[in-house]
């Protein structure tokens, strides 16, 4: 037989009348005795009359026969939720705040009712509970949405830019709870960060419009003097020599473009550590010097080199010695090239502790103009010059630093610059020594 639903307004067909008057009495049994006792006491300390006292306990005898009680398998149901009631809450509490992006719960009106650590980390504190999240963002298509979802509708996610308190994107999605577990929050709105994406695609696509421009020059040059080769200067032999040197030339700036390119995504996907061993930064400097003295001579300039205290058997760092000739190459050739009105560049190491940790330090400190402070955070971003017109005619193409930046990354080390205008500039290189584990 189903049971009462309440236990008060209704009896079980297998219970008189009088059984159920006399249950609703037993189970009100302390409260009827309290009145009785305390209208009687008032009887006899004269401070009611009798009349209205036993008028007074008959009324609360005649509530407590008809008074709702509740069956001990309701009691029972009752305090079995209510204290799952508390962990229950406390458990969807903590899976919200260990979710990384913001998320939030939302009534049929569209308030706010709940929000996770997320969204004050991403909105700051411009979210608050029990305001409407209508009036919290201004984007057209997320608020046609909300209003979409809570119209009755299943309308899609919509992306997102989001100024403050920093610019982000993110693909903002509303979906309507089950009835079963929603109560007065039927609602839940996603917001899955875009960011990085945008900023990797922005990225991406300033690259292939930057390597476009740069390679554009050097074709579009040698294009217009295959041209005049082939037409008006067919049989001007002093013309064809001045225009094949100058054809050669931007040849040879395409080359070392392409070879850049290559070295650049060559080094962005190399994610493994496999081909290292270690390496003798004192050996890859004299290489390095051995190799640019040509160009130092040429340009006029002296390399002074100072490398007797990391010249040790014991003193090497675990890496690649290709990769690291490169990175000391282009910050002493970048040293010939744009500061060698100097005439003189200095390369010295030193072993120092950096945050605790062994390290070599090496700087490749350089006499020329300097570089103004304005620039210092962006030399190692592709092709980002300080003067372009300068760096094009000096061969320059724009991605060495960058290309020393991904490789002091691959090797755990870091690039720091430092410069004043007028005295020069210092491209300090910093690595972990390579320590040898042995058995033991």
């Amino acid at each position: 037989m189903d049971e009462p639903r309440d236990g008060a307004n209704e009896r079980s067909p297998r219970e008189g009348l009088g059984q159920a008057v006399l249950r609703r009495l037993f189970s009100n049994r302390y409260p009827l005795a309290a009145s009785i006792a305390i209208f009687a006491g008032l009887g006899v300390a004269q401070v009611l009359p009798w009349t209205l006292a036993l008028a007074l306990m008959a009324a609360m005898a005649a509530v407590s026969m008809f008074a709702p009680v509740r069956s001990f398998s309701q009691r029972r149901a009752a305090l079995t939720q209510q204290t799952s009631a508390g962990p229950d809450a406390k458990r969807s509490r903590a899976v919200l705040d260990s979710l990384p992006n913001p998320v939030m719960l939302l009534d049929r009106r569209g308030t706010i009712l709940v929000v996770n650590r997320a969204c004050h980390r991403f909105f700051g504190d411009t979210l608050e509970t029990g305001a409407s999240v209508l009036m919290r963002f201004r984007s057209p298509e997320l608020i046609a949405m909300i209003n979409g979802a809570l119209a009755g509708g299943t309308p899609g996610p919509v992306e997102v830019m989001e100024r403050y308190p920093i610019e982000r994107w993110f693909e903002a999605t509303v979906v309507r709870l089950p009835a079963e577990v929603a109560g007065d929050t039927p609602y839940l709105l996603h917001f899955r960060d875009l960011s990085e994406t945008r900023r990797i695609d922005r990225m991406r696509s300033d690259f292939i419009a930057n390597a476009s421009h740069e390679l554009r020059t050097p074709l579009a040059s040698l294009s217009g003097f295959i041209e005049t080769l082939a037409g008006p200067a067919r049989n001007d032999t002093a013309a064809r020599d001045r225009f094949l040197a100058i054809m050669l030339e931007q040849t040879s700036r395409m080359s070392r473009l392409i070879d850049d390119l290559l070295s650049l995504s060559r080094l962005e996907t190399a994610l493994a550590n496999t081909e290292f061993e270690p390496v003798d930064i004192a050996e890859v400097l004299r290489h390095v010097r051995m190799t640019l003295a040509p160009t130092a001579n040429e340009a006029d300039v002296t390399i002074n080199e100072d490398i007797a205290a990391i010249d040790d058997p014991e003193c090497r760092v675990w890496g690649s010695r290709d990769e690291l000739i490169q990175v000391f190459s282009n910050l002493i050739e970048n040293a010939i090239r744009y500061a060698g009105t100097g005439k003189r560049i200095d390369v010295g190491a030193e072993r120092v502790p950096v945050s605790g940790v062994d390290s070599i330090r090496v700087t490749v400190r350089d006499y020329g103009p300097g570089i103004e402070a304005d620039h210092i955070p962006r030399l190692t971003e592709r092709f980002y010059r300080v003067d372009v017109e300068s760096s094009r005619a000096k061969k320059g193409t724009g991605l060495g630093l960058a290309i020393v930046k991904h490789i002091l990354t691959r090797h755990v080390g870091r690039l720091s610059i430092t410069s004043q205008m007028g005295e020069g500039a210092s491209f300090v290189v910093t690595i972990p020594v390579w320590i040898e584990k042995t058995d033991i």
